[in-house]
C-alpha cells in the first residue's frame, strides 16, 4: 500500500456545519477502512499568518518561516503525509481566503532553485524524492460543475509540476442544503458513495468509474432542473426579506377540526397543527393545502392559532400536490425536498416562500 498517511484539510469557515465537512468526514471513513492513518486539519481553527513574501524560509532559515504559528506543526504533518485531501467550499471560483493563505505558507517545503519539469519551470521539493498525492472534494452553491474549473486548474498546476500526483476530484454543485442538519438523512446514499470513494483511493489511488458515475447521477442537474433550482434559491433568499402575512383573508370554516384521536393522516395533520409556532411570524393569516392521490387536507393559520381540516380550501395561500408517501418521507428527512421538487415528484402552487418557512412555522 503506497498511501499510509493522509491529511484531510477542512477549509470551510462553517467548520462542521458545512457541506464540505460532511464530504470530508465520509471520505476519511473510507480511507481509514482501507488502513490509512488520517490526520485532520480545520484551517479556520488554526493560527496561520499570511505569507510576507520575504523568502527568509529560502535564505536565512531554509525550511523555516519567520512566523512562529500553527503552520510549523502543520508543515511537519504535510511532509510526512502520502496524501492530502482538500475538502473545501468554492468561493468566487477559487478557495476561501484562509485556505489560500494555507497554500501560500507551504513555501518552506520547496527550495528556491529553478528547475524544468514537464516542460515548465518550477521549484524542487526540499524533501528529495517526496511524492505527495492530492484529492479534492468541493461543494458550491451554483448547480453547474463548470464553476469549479478555475479552482481545479490551480490544484492540477500545483501538484503535477513537482512530480506529485493529482488523484482526482469529487465536485458537488447546488449543495447549500448539505450544510443543513435536518437534511443529512437525504444525503445518506451520497455519503455511502463518498466513503466508497475514499476506500478506493486508499487501495487503487483513484475512484472507480462506477462510483463516480453513481455520484454524478445523484448530484448532476439537467437544464430543466437548473431552472427550478434557480427559482427555489431565489425564493429561499426572499424568505429573509420581511413580508406581511397578516393581511390574508380567512373564510369562516363550519367543518369540525381534525383531532389526533382521528388516527391516520388526520392525526398527522392535527399533530402538525399542534406544533405551530405563533412567534415565528406573528399575526400570520395563511392556508396551506395538501393534495394527495386520494385525500386532501389543509392547515388554517390565523394569528396565534393553527387548525387542521380534511378537504380542500378554495383559495389557499400555498398548495402542495404530492404522493402522500413521498411527502411523509420529505418531512421525515429521508428524501431531499429540493431534489424531489426538481425531479417533478411533487408540485406547488402559490407562495413558495411559505413552503420554505414551514420548518420555522412548525417546531416538529
Amino acid at each position: 500500500m503506497t498511501i499510509k498517511n493522509a491529511v484531510i484539510v477542512y477549509g470551510s469557515p462553517r467548520l462542521k456545519k458545512s457541506g464540505s465537512f460532511h464530504l470530508g468526514e465520509n471520505f476519511a471513513i473510507g480511507l481509514k477502512k482501507g488502513g490509512v492513518n488520517v490526520e485532520e486539519i480545520m484551517v479556520h481553527k488554526k493560527n496561520i499568518k499570511p505569507c510576507l513574501g520575504c523568502f527568509t524560509c529560502w535564505t536565512k532559515t531554509p525550511g523555516k518561516c519567520v512566523h512562529h504559528d500553527d503552520m510549523e506543526e502543520i508543515l511537519s504533518i504535510i511532509d510526512k503525509a502520502d496524501l492530502i485531501v482538500y475538502t473545501i467550499p468554492l468561493y468566487i471560483y477559487s478557495v476561501p481566503g484562509p485556505v489560500k493563505t494555507f497554500l501560500d505558507r507551504q513555501l518552506p517545503l520547496a527550495e528556491p532553485y529553478l528547475i524544468e519539469k514537464d516542460g515548465i519551470t518550477t521549484h524542487p521539493r526540499r524533501n528529495k524524492g517526496k511524492i505527495l498525492k492530492a484529492f479534492i472534494l468541493s461543494v458550491a452553491g451554483f448547480p453547474e460543475k463548470s464553476h469549479f474549473d478555475a479552482m481545479i486548474a490551480m490544484y492540477k498546476k500545483l501538484f503535477k509540476p513537482n512530480n506529485e500526483r493529482y488523484l482526482g476530484e469529487i465536485l458537488i454543485g447546488g449543495a447549500n442544503q448539505m450544510a443543513d442538519d435536518a437534511s443529512q438523512v437525504a444525503y445518506k446514499k451520497l455519503y455511502v458513495l463518498i466513503q466508497q470513494a475514499g476506500f478506493e483511493v486508499s487501495k487503487d489511488e483513484r475512484v472507480s468509474t462506477s462510483t463516480l458515475t453513481q455520484i454524478e447521477e445523484l448530484t448532476s442537474f439537467t437544464p430543466e432542473q437548473i431552472i427550478k433550482f434557480q427559482k427555489i434559491a431565489n425564493q429561499y433568499w426572499d424568505t429573509f426579506i420581511e413580508k406581511d402575512y397578516t393581511q390574508g383573508e380567512i373564510t369562516q370554516i363550519d367543518e369540525q377540526p381534525l383531532k389526533i384521536s382521528d388516527g391516520g393522516s388526520s392525526a398527522y395533520f392535527a399533530g402538525m397543527a399542534s406544533q405551530y409556532n405563533p412567534n415565528a411570524f406573528p399575526g400570520m393569516k395563511s392556508i396551506i393545502q395538501f393534495e394527495f392521490e386520494t385525500d386532501s387536507y389543509y392547515l388554517l393559520i390565523d394569528g396565534d392559532k393553527c387548525t387542521a381540516y380534511v378537504g380542500s380550501y378554495s383559495t389557499p395561500t400555498l398548495k402542495i400536490k404530492s404522493p402522500e408517501e413521498l411527502w411523509m418521507k420529505i418531512v421525515a428527512g429521508e428524501i431531499s425536498g429540493q431534489k424531489a421538487f426538481m425531479d417533478g415528484s411533487y408540485t406547488i402552487e402559490g407562495d413558495m416562500n411559505l413552503l420554505l418557512k414551514m420548518n420555522k412555522l412548525f417546531t416538529s
